[in-house]
């Protein structure tokens, strides 16, 4: 290296080091703390006992909330039970039936009617596909032979068949 061309001397040099070197010393003492603060952090025995009355409310207040709203759902529960409260019901739904008769027992319109006719057709093949699946686990389970589930044939199906191929042959 050339000292002069670059106006670095080994003075200069002895320095730089000395300072990385202090700086390599704070740095590994702050990275010690830091994991230190990790183990810490992250030891949940240590941190129950440093916060047992805020960890203690916490456990309480989420108990206490869970005890009410089940408390509320059975109170509601049995309220909406009642005789008079049915009653009241009652009055309402037949109240909305004389206010609006033309919304009570109207048909489907075109777009429920496919909407549904789709959904019971999916729903369809979607019970057919398990059922088939569950059959053929539980044949395969039990050791017998693979079990294949083959769509019902119709009748006619030879005899449309040969209709098509006379119809085929005929000029």
């Amino acid at each position: 290296m050339d000292e002069r061309a670059t106006g670095v001397t080994r003075e200069t040099v002895h320095e730089l080091g000395n300072e990385v070197a202090h700086v390599r010393d704070e740095l590994d003492v702050l990275l010690g703390e830091l994991d230190r603060r990790r183990h810490e952090a992250l030891d949940v025995p240590l941190q129950l006992r440093r916060h047992a009355v805020g960890a203690g409310l916490t456990a309480l207040t989420f108990t206490l909330v869970a005890a009410g709203s089940v408390w509320l759902t059975l109170w509601r529960r049995r309220r909406r039970a009642r005789l008079s409260a049915r009653a009241g019901r009652l009055g309402q739904a037949i109240a909305r039936m004389t206010e609006h008769p033309e919304r009570v027992a109207t048909e489907p319109t075109i777009t429920a009617k496919i909407a549904t006719a789709a959904a019971n057709a999916a729903i369809a093949a979607l019970v057919k596909k398990l059922l088939e699946r569950g059959i053929a686990r539980l044949a395969t389970a039990r050791g017998a032979r693979p079990v294949t589930v083959t769509p019902p044939v119709h009748p006619d199906v030879a005899q449309i068949g040969r209709g098509l191929q006379r119809f085929a042959n005929n000029p």
